[in-house]
């Protein structure tokens, strides 16, 4: 076994013994946003983990499914679908950098100044100079290749488990379900794809049913249905499960069927609550979830149910909790604000208050005077339940008199009435998701139109985005968990950029700026020791790596 030797951490030490001119060795570190991933997921064994069971339709695999997952990865980092863009994307990002050396390399051209590319690639059959470690079109056929529901049944499936086994599920075990449309061209080769009118706001409607002004506001899209499960961890996400279907079908059964699978493949404990909207009322799969699985089911009440008149008419007996309003209160002002600034805020809020008591009042029909509770356990009315329903009934009061309710069901026991209702409220994170996964992350940007590639590129986003909160909680970076792609980027984009000085096994570590400022005090002939060691480390980074050939296969 080799010795070891510990390098200890002693900043005045080293840093005496180097404006002395002794030191060992001078090394500026730093992690980039891309590389410090692909770091995180190498030393992890992460992308080991998820590529072990990645489905391919390959009899010999010339380049190992890690490298196909982590190129992939690397794309969707660059919010990039096509992979024509696989070569600028490892030329211009992070990937290179986290590898083993004897794959591929990235230095600078000592001339020109320009990134250079080394690639060894996996084989050889090359009898050029490669420019990737392996070809965009190795890439895409990996993925295109492999059916649809194989992908499928890898995200849900062995992703799920290596997902517990990182510690990607909280104790809390919240889960959100929730159904979503992805809109494509109309061109009927978009494989599966279905054409439907919607409204203004993209909801489905029937088109026949409306009126001719109604109509006018209708538009008709193809498109697919996108049913996911996804896991509120703290203030970071987790996607637990996906399916991609024919627009035309209905989201509940298969919403559920992520849920059985999810429960079969991690063991019963980790879900605990699902939040479901009310498109996926069905009594006897909430009863299924509850009773076999484990899974308490919070869902709003429709008003066609007859749970729904059952619970307004015990309501009338039974009596009301007011829900308090918290009064409105400032933002915190920041510490130590300047004077000058404090009174041109004060001034400021001043102008907003005259602002809007010059306003006219809102109409009152609009404003609510008071809001309201009812909490009523334990019924078995509902003849599609087989498990005891609680019920959370909520009314608000406006101004005009006029009332409006709305209630809430679980078919767990809440002691404090007020959580149903702050639980449904995080029901909105997964519609935010949704939003920066189509918009920001381009998910139905798709650039083929045969249904394996497009499921491909849908869990590839998926995982992408998972793998990028997983990054975010564990740098203790959560607050940016929230953000889009590029202030994602931004916020890690340097996390450090210093200089360690290493003297007799130990070493001090210091900003950029102050290790040019100790330089440039040095005496002369410290500071010639120190320009020495200097070039040594600029011609290392400058100067290009001869790499060993792949090792040939048997």
């Amino acid at each position: 076994m080799p010795e070891l030797q510990l390098i200890e951490h002693h900043p005045q030490r080293v840093l005496e013994a180097f404006r002395r001119g002794e030191f060992d060795q001078i090394e500026i570190i730093g992690q980039a946003d891309e590389k410090d991933f692909f770091e995180l997921c190498l030393r992890e064994r992460l992308l080991a983990a998820l590529a072990k069971e990645m489905p391919t339709a390959r009899q010999k695999i010339e380049v190992p499914l890690w490298f196909i997952l982590a190129a992939n990865l690397s794309l969707k980092l660059h919010l990039e679908n096509s992979f024509y863009g696989f070569e600028r994307v490892v030329r211009c990002g992070g990937l290179l950098s986290a590898l083993d050396p004897a794959i591929a390399t990235k230095h600078l051209d000592p001339k020109t100044k320009a990134w250079v590319l080394s690639c060894q690639g996996f084989n050889h059959k090359n009898h050029y100079a490669r420019a990737t470690p392996c070809d965009q079109d190795a890439l895409r056929k990996a993925l295109k290749d492999v059916p649809a529901q194989q992908w499928l049944d890898w995200f849900n499936g062995p992703v799920q488990k290596v997902f517990q086994q990182y510690g990607f599920f909280d104790p809390a075990g919240v889960f959100i379900g929730d159904a979503s449309y992805l809109f494509v061209p109309d061109n009927p080769a978009y494989e599966g794809s279905e054409l439907l009118w919607f409204d203004e706001h993209n909801h489905p409607i029937n088109y026949e049913e409306l009126s001719p002004q109604e109509r006018k506001r209708a538009h008709l899209e193809r498109c697919y249905k996108w049913v996911s499960l996804l896991h509120l961890r703290g203030e970071c996400y987790v996607y637990a499960g996906a399916a991609l279907i024919n627009g035309k079908r209905h989201e509940c059964p298969v919403l559920y069927q992520l849920v059985e699978q999810f429960v079969a493949v991690v063991g019963q404990g980790v879900m605990k609550q699902l939040i479901l909207d009310r498109g996926f009322i069905d009594g006897e799969r909430i009863s299924h979830c509850k009773r076999d699985l484990g899974v308490e089911v919070l869902i709003p009440l429709k008003k066609n149910m007859d749970i729904w008149h059952d619970a307004w008419a015990l309501g009338q007996t039974q009596p009301w909790q007011l829900i308090a309003q918290p009064a409105p209160s400032p933002p915190p002002a920041p510490a130590q604000r300047p004077e000058a600034v404090a009174r041109r805020e004060a001034k400021r809020q001043q102008t907003l208050a005259a602002q809007k008591a010059a306003q006219p009042p809102p109409p009152p029909n609009e404003v609510v005077v008071r809001r309201e509770l009812c909490p009523i356990k334990g019924f078995t009315s509902w003849s599609a339940a087989t498990v005891p329903i609680h019920v959370l009934l909520l009314r608000e009061t406006y101004a005009d008199g006029h009332q409006d309710g709305w209630g809430l069901m679980s078919t767990g026991d809440f002691q404090d009435p007020l959580q149903p209702k702050a639980d449904y409220g995080r029901r909105t994170h997964v519609e935010e998701r949704h939003r920066q996964i189509k918009c920001f992350y381009d998910l139905s940007d798709f650039h083929s139109r045969t249904f394996s590639a497009i499921t491909a590129q849908v869990v590839m986003v998926l995982l992408t985005y998972t793998l990028r909160q997983w990054q975010l909680w564990k740098r203790h970076q959560e607050q940016l968990a929230h953000c889009g792609p590029e202030l994602i980027r931004q916020g890690l984009a340097i996390q450090e950029q210093c200089v360690v000085i290493y003297h007799q096994r130990a070493y001090a570590q210091m900003p950029l700026v102050s290790f040019a400022r100790e330089l440039a005090e040095l005496e002369a002939a410290a500071r010639a020791k120190a320009l020495a060691k200097l070039r040594q480390l600029e011609q290392s980074l400058l100067g290009p790596t001869d790499l060993p050939p792949p090792p040939k296969r048997e």
